[in-house]
């Protein structure tokens, strides 16, 4: 910062600054818009002459400013911060931010292929339109060439792959950033500066662990960088390793206790079938909310129960009589053995059957309570990362006018899921058998003399009067779907750059090329269904030994095949397992090369100084292909073959710009101090979808000094992604949601029309009783497939703000800004919601012909016996809109102890804060457009207050981050659920250092100091209080 010369006197604003962030515990400031990047760009310099200030480039334009002076809102987050509080991933700093959120984490349960990365979003609108640079230029993205990937297709890049020790602060600005750098800037530019001509050697070595122990981190660091050429030039490498040790979802009580929503019952089917039960002993969180008695009666239809289970299955199998059908009465309870179907057993870890309690049933397969399987056990809360990463930077200057630059990079990483969903056959999913028909994933058909079963066993059927059976089971000790990935990523880039002078004016120029590579490797176990029903289809030999029976109907000839033991979890010998599974080794790799050669200079003199402009070409080249494993390819497992996809696209991009003083500001003109005006300009050609072209036009009105009214008027787009072309139809899972269920039915955008299209429904699968009927409780099989027709996503953008830089009150900065983005062409993949939404919330809705009664409805298979949607059909498109209005506002105040007598010492205090005011999207024709602010992932309101003292051996920081409560889904009614919104959520963050000399410091940061959990791992945090422990040292 500038130094002033005059001592500022002490405002009653800087004191109740002061006080109320130090009162309130908030902290260091992450979060400055415009914070100026350079010493000379301070505060002051939106007075004086501006050619006392150094010329920068900021974010969102190619020409250079006087200091930090943007037309777009900007937002930035520094080396400080990230180092402060003892990041070493810069995702984990960005998404702190109020307004930023996770396309893409390590956080929860992941994708099939794209384990651990981090993709950056805002505003809502997804990770992959918000454009992500390093240094001002592209880099090569990790998301993956499939549908199956770990967020929407795009070209978005993983945060992991920067070195933190390397970066010197993350800028970002929103909107207004697609003429200057092409396509996916829709919601803005991320841009990550990195830290050059550093001279020295710079180690830091952190471990991190939290409150209870687990999520162990370790962090070596290191930045080596040295001059030569008598100064000429400079290379600066900077190393990393860092890993992280990933925690399942038993590790936090609260996730234990398994708090989720079900089906509230039917008055009239409890009294009938279950008269000792009440809504205070059956397990649900609320005991004043009485069981459901219709659709209009002010009683919520799902209620929040505690210890959720899937009752319908276990880890070592659950028994059920031998003709499937697992619903004993109208309540839902679960038929067992015995004359009153009420007697339950199951196969235990020693493979003995045991007596199975079935819990307090909320529908036909979910409990509160019981022995049935607890999904808790196939989650988690953050994955296993380790990464490494080796980046170099340096230039040189040939002579006075010419000089040349370079940048290479190498990151490898194993990512590793600890847990996720496993292998079925189980009664959620259907019947099938042991000759392979039926459902794949449903229940298996067994008899008493199966060569597996003990005499224990046999007595216990016995008694029970059984012979056959069916066994319901979730194979988690046969194979699961956690997945881990393998990334391989480099890139380089090499440049010149100089000047010339031309008509006695000066003009720079700059070409380079940039070209990356991503190679990815993604694991996974996969059940071989033949083998698997080779290998439980069984037989005594002549001599008494199980062998597999290749006579059994289904089964092949195979000398290899081992007999396979279901009957207990954990029971089947290791060389059964290997025989049923196999690793699955799936690949992708992604290309990126960029051209770039641009020109900046003045065409001649303004009022307020030189018109000045920059112009130049880009040709980039993105290609892409997936290669499924041999297994996945062919359909070997019990899924449809997954295609391999390829797929390439070239632009060549011409683009613009220009920039316009037209006041001089020392003319003293009253009410025009200044008034500059900026237009942008790119035209693009793309070889999948033709030419395009993007614009920016925009002003910066100053009517005297200190105060700005700023604004600007965008044109952006968005091309469709490699994955969003070229994907073949693919099978997914998908979680079918029912519009017509009783605790649905009165929801909805347009909940009359959805009553009377479920009573057609219920008229048509007319031996469904519509009180009682519920979704399927699990995943069911669909597809989706991409679409070469796609054209380019279109967004009309404007920005309108007000900045105070108030000269009499030295180092205060207060700034607004109103954002209002509109989105047409919107690419898309239809959501199970918007599909049933589109067939049940629609006047198109053809009640002679339900199955297909409208084009949305016909996506739809269901069981023609329950009417319980089993599949579902979804392919990308061009959808109507998306909307996103909101703004932002922050205050900065920074201030010299020695200044106002306090002692010595630096105080910088800030706020910023979001205001999303909509986000509605219409992804179809005939889809009800959805609002989604004031929802968990969209809270209408998100702080951060910050605050930071640096002393010469002490520096501390407090941080506090503000969430306003939400609700669950805006539609939803009272007669949907009991608990439909959370409170509000506030997390503080603090961290203390000392400098011990010039070389060594040393830093403790504490994130969620108070400890504060919450259940939702995408939108809150769930780890819990955390430590970092840092130590730098200089040489």
């Amino acid at each position: 910062m500038l130094h002033h010369t005059r001592r500022p006197r002490v405002s009653g604003l800087s004191l109740a600054l002061l006080s109320a962030m130090l009162a309130s515990t908030v902290a260091a400031q992450s979060q400055k818009e415009q914070t100026p990047p350079t010493p000379a760009a301070d505060s002051s310099s939106a007075t004086g002459d501006a050619k006392q200030l150094d010329s920068v480039l900021v974010t969102g334009s190619r020409i250079a400013r006087a200091g930090f002076d943007t037309l777009e809102p900007a937002n930035v987050v520094g080396h400080e911060y990230i180092q402060g509080f003892g990041f070493t991933n810069v995702a984990d700093a960005m998404f702190n931010q109020p307004s930023f959120t996770a396309g893409a984490s390590s956080q929860g349960d992941q994708s099939d292929y794209g384990a651990g990365v981090n993709f950056l979003g805002r505003f809502g609108l997804g990770s992959n339109r918000q454009l992500t640079l390093v240094n001002g230029r592209r880099f090569v993205t990790s998301n993956p060439p499939t549908v199956f990937g770990p967020d929407k297709g795009g070209t978005q890049v993983d945060l992991n792959v920067i070195p933190t020790i390397l970066i010197d602060q993350v800028e970002t600005i929103g909107i207004g950033g697609a003429p200057t750098y092409g396509s996916d800037a829709i919601s803005g530019v991320t841009n990550l500066l990195l830290r050059k001509n550093f001279d020295g050697a710079e180690v830091r070595m952190g471990y991190g662990l939290t409150d209870r122990g687990d999520n162990e981190r370790f962090n070596y660091s290191a930045l080596l960088g040295s001059n030569f050429g008598q100064g000429r030039g400079n290379v600066t490498i900077a190393l990393d390793a860092d890993d992280s040790q990933g925690v399942r979802s038993t590790a936090r009580k609260f996730l234990r206790q398994a708090y989720a929503f079900a089906p509230n019952p039917s008055a009239r089917a409890i009294a009938a079938f279950q008269p000792g039960r009440t809504p205070g002993n059956d397990g649900r969180v609320n005991p004043h909310i009485g069981f459901d008695t219709g659709p209009h009666d002010g009683i919520p239809g799902s209620v929040l129960i505690r210890n959720y289970r899937l009752s319908d299955m276990t880890w070592g199998g659950l028994l059920f009589p031998a003709d499937g059908d697992t619903v004993r009465d109208g309540s839902g309870q679960l038929r067992g053995f015995g004359e009153d179907a009420d007697q339950f057993v199951q196969f235990d870890r020693s493979g003995n059957l045991v007596r199975y309690n079935p819990g307090t049933n909320f529908g036909i397969s979910e409990a509160s309570g019981g022995d049935g399987m607890d999904l808790v056990e196939t989650s988690q809360i953050i994955s296993d990362l380790k990464r490494k990463s080796v980046f170099a930077l340096g230039n040189y200057d040939f002579s006075e006018h010419l000089s040349g630059f370079f940048e290479a990079s190498f990151y490898t990483s194993a990512a590793r899921e600890l847990v996720d969903e496993n292998t079925y056959n189980a009664a959620s999913f259907g019947v099938g058998n042991v000759d392979g028909s039926g459902d794949q994933d449903g229940t298996l058909n067994f008899n008493i003399n199966n060569p597996f079963l003990t005499e224990q066993n046999r007595q216990v059927l016995r008694t029970l009067g059984v012979e056959d059976f069916v066994l319901s089971r979730s194979s988690r000790d046969l194979a699961g779907n956690n997945s881990g990935a393998d990334t391989n990523l480099w890139r380089g880039v090499f440049g010149l750059q100089g000047d010339f002078d031309a008509a006695g004016r000066n003009f720079k120029w700059e070409a380079s090329v940039d070209h990356g590579e991503g190679n990815f490797d993604y694991y996974r176990t996969g059940l071989i269904q033949q083998n698997f029903i080779n290998a439980i289809n069984v037989t005594r030999n002549g001599t008494g030994q199980i062998v597999c029976d290749n006579t059994a109907a289904g089964t092949t000839v195979d000398p290899a095949c081992v007999p396979l033991n279901l009957f207990g979890e954990g029971v089947a010998s290791q060389a059964a397992r290997r025989y049923v599974t196999t690793p699955t080794h799936a690949q992708a790799q992604m290309k990126q090369t960029v051209f770039n050669a641009n020109i900046t200079g003045a065409l001649l003199d303004l009022p307020g100084g030189e018109l000045r402009f920059n112009a130049g070409y880009e040709r980039r080249k993105e290609q892409g292909s997936f290669t499924p494993s041999e297994f996945e390819r062919l359909g070997l497992g019990r899924s449809v073959a997954t295609e391999p996809a390829a797929g390439q696209y070239t632009t060549n991009e011409y683009f613009g710009e220009m920039l316009a003083p037209l006041v001089n500001r020392d003319a003293n003109i009253p009410g025009l101090h200044r008034l500059d005006v900026t237009g942008k300009i790119r035209r693009v050609e793309n070889t999948v979808n033709g030419w395009f072209s993007a614009y920016t036009y925009g002003l910066q009105y100053e009517p005297i000094a200190g105060l700005q009214l700023r604004g600007n008027k965008t044109s952006s787009f968005r091309a469709p992604s490699i994955a969003e072309l070229y994907t073949n139809q693919q099978p997914a899972y998908y979680f079918i949601p029912e519009p017509c269920t009783a605790a649905k039915i009165g929801s909805g955008q347009r909940p009359d029309v959805r009553a009377r299209n479920c009573q057609a429904f219920f008229n048509y699968y007319n031996n469904v009783d519509p009180a009682s009927f519920e979704e399927a409780p699990s995943s069911q099989l669909g597809s989706l497939s991409g679409n070469r027709r796609l054209q380019n996503e279109q967004a009309k953008s404007w920005t309108a703000g007000v900045v105070l830089q108030p000269e009499w009150i030295k180092g205060l900065r207060i700034a607004a800004d109103w954002y209002n983005i509109q989105i047409s062409n919107a690419i898309t993949s239809l959501r199970p919601n918007d599909i049933v939404s589109g067939c049940f919330d629609s006047d198109t809705f053809n009640a002679n012909d339900v199955p297909n009664a409208n084009s949305f409805c016909s996506l739809i298979t269901r069981n023609p016996q329950t009417g319980v949607a089993s599949s579902i059909r979804t392919s990308f498109t061009n959808g109507p809109y998306i909307n996103f209005r909101g703004w932002t506002a922050e205050v900065n105040y920074r201030f010299d102890l020695a200044q106002i007598n306090w002692g010595s010492g630096a105080v910088d205090l800030g706020f910023y804060g979001y205001f999303p005011k909509t986000l509605e999207s219409s992804p179809a024709q005939g889809v009800p457009p959805k609002e989604s602010v004031g929802e968990i992932d969209m809270p209408k309101r998100q702080f951060q207050w910050n605050a930071r003292y640096t002393g010469n051996h002490w520096n501390l920081g407090l941080s506090a981050n503000y969430t306003s409560g939400a609700v669950y889904d805006l539609t939803y009614t009272i007669e949907a659920r009991d608990v439909l919104s959370i409170p509000s959520y506030t997390s503080y963050d603090a961290d203390v250092g000392y400098t011990f000399d010039t070389h060594t410091s040393i830093n403790l940061a504490v994130l969620n100091v108070t400890d504060k959990l919450h259940a939702f791992t995408h939108s809150y945090d769930t780890l819990g209080r955390r430590y970092m422990l840092t130590l730098n040292h200089r040489f």
